[in-house]
């Protein structure tokens, strides 16, 4: 037995490595591409959880301008979700001078206790009032986010969630579940935050789309839910892709549905682990290797082909990162 156990942590180890390796990837220089790709790279290794290695894209493509970089490099630096950092806070500046909204937001929003709150939440009050009054669905949500904790803001999510904004529907279909809001008549809260959800989902939000999933599932209709989760996997959304391979391989104890499935899970872990990177979430990314390297374990090599041939064919069509 206990060379057994030897072995398993010498595959365990060996595993490790290769996963490791094939992460090991070699990008050219930022000053070396288009400022456009230097910004399209950087932003898809941070949402690969590779943030090291995409900052200095997002960097050098925000230092030549790039609104949409800016944005990107000051919300990598974030480190603490109260307070906005030095340099978190000088490109979410960068980002707000060029006219970008959501990067105003972030100014406007208590984490900036860097003294330019008031100016950039009048300037971005002005434009979305504006916006609001021509029917901007978005421009509604940011005025519910301006007036956190007063009467207003649930007015103004209330009127961006009618508007058909995805986001906002999720946001009130939330509030309403923990518990905001007046219902008189027994079961409507239910019903308004399933509806909301609902909506959210047809658009294709994955908030949206996960609350629906979650309350269908409890209601017993676990394959229209498993659909739902199947479809977010396949938009290359790295938290779908490992919530299903943790769903087929029954690494959650209350899972009974669907049917444990250690190809499919194995082959969806591979996926995870062969795309993402450590920079985040990383002791949850050792979690998933070793579910990975245990089952795989049990299978047989014709078996390890399909896990394999599974991920490459997934890999070949989806470009895998955090969409959330």
């Amino acid at each position: 037995m206990q060379k057994i156990k030897i072995g398993y942590r010498w595959l365990l180890c060996l595993c490790l490595l290769f996963v490791s390796q094939t992460q090991a990837q070699t990008f050219p220089a930022p000053n070396t591409i288009s400022v456009e790709n230097a910004y399209q790279l950087g932003d898809l290794l941070v949402d690969q959880y590779k943030i090291k290695q995409g900052q200095p894209y997002l960097k050098y493509a925000a230092d030549k301008g790039h609104v949409k970089a800016a944005l990107a490099y000051s919300r990598s630096l974030s480190t603490n979700v109260m307070v906005l950092g030095p340099q978190e806070h000088e490109y979410a500046v960068k980002a707000a001078k060029l006219g970008n909204e959501d990067a105003m937001l972030t100014l406007s929003l208590n984490r900036n206790i860097f003294g330019d709150r008031e100016e950039f939440r009048a300037k971005l009050l002005k434009i979305s009032k504006e916006k609001a009054e021509q029917g901007d669905a978005d421009a509604m949500r940011k005025l519910s986010l301006l007036f956190l904790n007063t009467s207003d803001e649930l007015d103004w999510l209330k009127k961006s969630a009618e508007y058909g904004n995805a986001k906002a529907q999720y946001e009130l279909g939330r509030s309403y579940e923990v518990g905001d809001g007046w219902f008189f008549i027994p079961g409507n809260r239910e019903k308004e935050v399933k509806r909301l959800y609902k909506a959210s989902a047809e658009q294709g939000n994955f908030r949206g789309m996960e609350g629906y999933a979650s309350i269908i599932h409890k209601e017993g209709q676990d394959e229209a839910a498993l659909d739902i989760w199947i479809k977010m996997a396949n938009t290359g959304d790295a938290g779908s892709i490992i919530f299903l391979a943790r769903k087929y391989l029954h690494s959650q104890p209350t899972t009974i549905y669907p049917e444990k499935n250690e190809v499919l899970g194995a082959a969806y872990s591979k996926i995870y682990l062969d795309s993402m990177g450590t920079d985040k979430e990383h002791d949850l990314y050792d979690i998933y290797k070793e579910n990975y390297l245990e089952a795989m374990s049990h299978l047989s090599e014709a078996k390890k082909k399909q896990v394999n041939d599974f991920a490459e064919e997934f890999l070949k069509k989806h470009t895998v990162r955090a969409l959330r």
